[in-house]
């Protein structure tokens, strides 16, 4: 992972800083699992379509704020990942004049 690639998880405990909250207040706030923020704060899990629009109500920003950090962090990963490099060095490319022929 790039060193400048915020995680969703750092991106979420800056929100906790910046409103002086933790998971445990904020999981009672938006009504989801203490567990489920946690372990996107510690980047063990995911954001969820519907933790992101917990997140835009409570925070006042928009759902695909979070989704695509969410995005962006999967994506970074998924460079850096060899095998998935080696699996894609073996797909070609779709042959776009045989979809005009038809």
């Amino acid at each position: 992972m790039p060193k400048t690639q915020k995680t969703p998880g750092s991106l979420l405990l800056e929100f906790l800083d910046k409103y002086d909250l933790n998971c445990n207040r904020l999981a009672k706030e938006i009504n989801c699992s203490q567990t489920a923020l946690r372990l996107i704060s510690l980047d063990k899990s995911r954001i969820t379509t519907s933790i992101a629009v917990r997140l835009a109500k409570y925070f006042d920003t928009k759902p695909d704020f979070w989704l695509l950090a969410q995005m962006d962090y999967d994506l970074a990963a998924a460079e850096q990942n060899k095998t998935l490099a080696k699996l894609l060095k073996g797909i070609s490319k779709a042959d776009k004049s045989a979809s005009k022929r038809k």
